[in-house]
């Protein structure tokens, strides 16, 4: 019996040090096919008007004076080390603006897909809106500022943002509420300060994208892009709205024909950030993804920390975490899981470069490093490590550019068919159908699709396939043309 379980553990040893050694057999250094120089400049200058994104919540008695500020933000960014991270807790951090002002901003009923409604939103909710105007006066002065800020810089892609999603989502707030106040002046008949100002935004967001070193960057100024253009439709189709503001929509958006919302920048800085990550970076916040990966959902989460916290009091707390460093760098390639990244960044530039209807199926589908049952043989800390960051993600980072892009299009076009549509002409101008348009789909390579019956204009969206106006799966544009006006095309 002795034998036997000598034997056993014999084996087991052998095993373990194969699985060790298999695990050491690690792929030469490969250098990143891009470096910082393929970036835009990062700027932590006086005139980088990025600052005042973060100036905003800051409370109402700071005005505009925003010097002090701005030293305190750029003195937490050079003290920065280069690979740690920016833990901006909840942003704003603030009491007399931030939470407050973010909470009843959220509260209110803005227009969504797929009904977008801003007409009736403006008749329901002006007095409410008149108020808060007057009750935010600050923190709209800051937003103009921003908005006539020419320069925006990121600040490098080495600021990881701890809950990047707290400050966009403040941000997206105030913009959504600004874009609300520009439809009031439009219905006050102020039409051409109306267009300006959601024009305006649609620059600041234009500006954030081609300036990203960063998704966070990258994704908030898509996000005010798509909310600018939301309200610019629901300005023109707002009673009484005059060609004129037609006209400035059309001459003011780009074209079909002009590169627009690019992630390509983003998407290399983020891959720098994990390259020098993985070369000299934190081992416990690399291990601490890869676990989580591994041990996916809260009861598996607080099992493990239950298990982590057990080991820390019998060896120590630190001796636990220097533990479990060890085992994951026992099983980490770290050149072969670069490998990974960089392939994934390759997919990734691929797709944002081409239409998506000219996507194959493989280029679809997300790079998977995990696959077999046998994975977790080879290199089982950097494929966690990989799945960790959500490759599935940032391809959907670029679904998302593509939607923006149809949106833009979609705009065009409602304001090109109310220059077209003539009421004493009847049809006349709209008749040739929206092939006569310069716009196509990026999903479908298609023209878009008007619906008269339904007072739609529409994207196949996502899945290609075009579902007759349904805006749970295409991109749906209510466009409220005169009475007179006529059908471009009819869905098949």
């Amino acid at each position: 019996m002795s034998k036997a379980l000598f034997r056993a553990a014999a084996a087991l040893a052998v095993l373990a040090g194969l699985f060790v050694a298999v695990n050491r057999l690690d792929k030469g250094r490969t250098p990143p096919v891009f470096d910082a120089a393929n970036l835009p400049p990062a700027s932590l200058a006086d005139d980088n008007g990025t600052f005042w994104l973060l100036f905003l919540g800051e409370p109402e008695s700071e005005g505009l004076a925003i010097e002090t500020k701005r030293e305190t933000y750029r003195d937490w960014l050079n003290r920065l080390p280069r690979l740690e991270r920016f833990s901006w807790m909840t942003p704003p951090q603030t009491k007399a603006l931030g939470i407050s002002v973010w909470q009843t901003l959220e509260s209110l009923p803005f227009p969504k897909p797929p009904g977008r409604d801003w007409p009736e939103f403006i008749r329901g909710e002006r007095p409410r809106l008149e108020l808060l105007r007057a009750r935010f006066a600050v923190l709209l002065r800051r937003f103009e500022v921003l908005l006539g800020c020419e320069k925006l810089a990121d600040f490098g892609y080495r600021v990881e943002w701890d809950r990047p999603f707290a400050l966009s989502s403040f941000i997206q707030a105030v913009t959504r509420f600004h874009a609300a106040l520009q439809l009031l002046e439009g219905e006050d008949g102020r039409w051409a300060e109306a267009a300006a100002g959601l024009l305006a935004e649609f620059r600041l967001g234009e500006r954030l994208t081609a300036a990203a070193q960063t998704m966070f960057f990258h994704n908030l100024g898509r996000s005010i892009i798509d909310i600018s253009l939301d309200a610019m439709a629901g300005l023109m189709n707002l009673p009484g709205c005059p060609r004129e503001t037609a006209e400035t929509v059309l001459r003011s958006l780009p074209g079909p024909e002009e590169a627009r919302f690019g992630l390509r920048n983003a998407f290399i800085g983020e891959f720098l950030w994990v390259y020098e990550r993985l070369e000299r970076g934190d081992r416990w916040r690399q291990s601490e993804l890869a676990l989580r990966e591994l041990f996916p959902g809260r009861p598996a989460e607080q099992v493990r920390m239950s298990f982590e916290i057990m080991i820390g009091q019998r060896i120590g707390r630190e001796n636990a975490g220097r533990l479990r460093e060890s085992v994951f760098l026992l099983f980490l390639m770290k050149n072969r899981t670069q490998g990974y990244f960089q392939d994934t960044l390759e997919w990734l530039l691929g797709l944002d470069a081409v239409l998506p209807y000219r996507w194959t199926t493989a280029e679809r589908k997300t790079p998977s490093f995990r696959s077999g049952k046998l994975w977790w043989l080879w290199n089982p800390s950097g494929r966690l490590l990989y799945d960790s960051l959500d490759p599935a993600w940032q391809k959907r980072a670029v679904e998302r550019k593509y939607l923006a892009q149809a949106l833009c299009d979609l705009v065009r076009i409602s304001a090109e068919m109310r220059l077209r549509n003539d009421p004493a002409s009847g049809d006349r101008g709209l008749n040739e159908g929206l092939g006569a348009f310069a716009a196509k789909d990026p999903f479908s390579g298609d023209a878009y699709v008007w619906d008269r019956e339904k007072g739609v204009l529409f994207s196949v969206g996502l899945d290609g396939k075009g579902d007759r106006g349904d805006p749970a799966t295409d991109l749906v544009l209510p466009v409220k043309l005169s009475p007179a006006g006529g059908v471009t095309r009819k869905p098949e």
